[in-house]
């Protein structure tokens, strides 16, 4: 790319320091109606801007009506949705499409008098008609056209959709539009992840240009929405865009900022999902548990390999109907005061129980520490001989980290 404007606005998009930026797709309204996170979009994008996006999508119309939001050095760069299609309106919305369109709403023009640093079209590949795919490449290349003119980057998102996109051939048919939208004037791709990373950074060296993956359907956890951005990034993807995974999020701010820290930052996933690395203790919130006994699932499998409700260190109450509520450790040292062979010791420097089986009386153990335990979450291990202590995983619970509703925290251990 050698137009000088292109280059200046596109660093306002993707860092040139690091080469990577963290967009936020809001122009879900423009395609769905009001769908939740954007019936009050103002609302929702003063909290999303908190969280420092490198940039914001909007439809023509809020850009406009929110133009607010992107002034000053420190606000995001704003990107201008320029086309429109039904392709997304499926039969869970009111009115679901008939067949796939698409059409052209704005220009580079337009979007530069609204303080525009690029602007997005899509490009559909794997129409069953030949004709629909030539009017997708020549809207493309029309568009192209207008930003080389006028200086302003042009990202496409280009993605396979129609009626000859297959699961076998889906990874492949994302390089061929990549490669397609980058002859035909992109300065940077907005599209799907192929779900491996060995395909992705084949996609990824085909297109040329900077690369940004979508986030794609709503994740059950931060951690498997953090998991496909990490993935990206070692394919050698230049960032990520998200778009209901953030607008839909109970914390917005929480969510792009987690985003930042791994693309940024360079913070492992673990790193961002457990930042303490001193003693730490779990926090339930009992309104967010939905009884999915993850952690118990998950917590049984790390610490003796299987799955085992039995064998693990939480539990879950269930108060009928619908209410349930999690007991996890609370280093409370009644096990540890009840031993009477010091098997069970604090650690000296995070603070957890520690157990020395050699310690232990077994095989059939006084099992004192089962008896002491105020909350039932010291257990027998039958088969070992051994009781079930929580050790917090040694710093990063595995039941917080799998907790698909943030019902368990982990915060500070306080007073060490």
């Amino acid at each position: 790319m050698t137009n000088i404007g292109k280059e200046i606005r596109l660093s306002r998009i993707i860092d040139p320091e690091d080469g990577k930026a963290v967009v936020v797709a809001a122009d879900h309204g423009f395609m769905l109606g009001p769908i939740k996170g954007v019936v009050n979009l103002e609302e929702t994008l003063i909290k999303v801007v908190e969280g420092k996006p490198d940039a914001v999508l909007l439809s023509p119309g809020q850009a406009r009506r929110l133009n607010h939001l992107f002034r000053g050095k420190k606000a995001p760069a704003l990107l201008v949705r320029a086309d429109w299609t039904n392709a997304f309106r499926d039969k869970t919305y009111t009115l679901p499409a008939r067949s796939i369109k698409r059409v052209a709403v704005a220009n580079a023009k337009g979007a530069l008098s609204l303080g525009a640093s690029g602007i997005v079209t899509y490009y559909f590949i794997g129409h069953s008609e030949d004709e629909t795919e030539a009017y997708n490449f020549q809207l493309t290349s029309i568009f192209s056209r207008e930003c080389e003119k006028l200086g302003l980057p042009f990202i496409v998102e280009a993605l396979p959709f129609g009626e000859r996109v297959t699961g076998a051939n889906y990874a492949q048919l994302i390089s061929v539009a990549m490669r397609i939208a980058v002859e035909a004037g992109a300065d940077a791709i907005k599209t799907a992840y192929t779900g491996d990373v060995d395909s992705f950074r084949r996609a990824v060296r085909s297109a040329g240009v900077p690369v940004l993956v979508l986030g794609g359907a709503k994740a059950r956890t931060l951690r498997d929405a953090l998991e496909v951005v990490e993935e990206a990034l070692t394919a050698g993807g230049s960032g990520v865009v998200f778009g209901r995974q953030v607008v839909q999020a109970d914390d917005p701010k929480t969510f792009v900022s987690s985003v930042r820290m791994v693309v940024h930052e360079g913070k492992s996933v673990r790193d961002v999902i457990s930042p303490y690395r001193g003693p730490i203790r779990l926090l339930v919130r009992a309104k967010n548990c939905v009884g999915c006994r993850e952690c118990q699932l998950a917590c049984s499998f790390f610490h003796e390999g299987e799955i085992s409700l039995k064998k693990s260190r939480i539990r879950v109450d269930v108060e009928l109907p619908e209410k349930f509520m999690p007991f996890p450790c609370t280093l409370c040292g009644k096990c540890v005061e009840a031993c009477p062979t010091q098997a069970l010791t604090f650690n000296p420097e995070l603070k957890y129980v520690e157990f020395t089986a050699e310690r232990c009386i077994g095989p059939k153990g006084c099992r004192k520490c089962v008896d002491a335990c105020p909350f039932k979450v010291v257990g027998w291990n039958d088969d070992v001989k051994n009781p079930f202590i929580c050790d917090m995983c040694k710093g990063n619970p595995k039941c917080v980290e799998y907790c698909p509703t943030d019902a368990l925290l982990t915060a500070p251990l306080k007073g060490v």
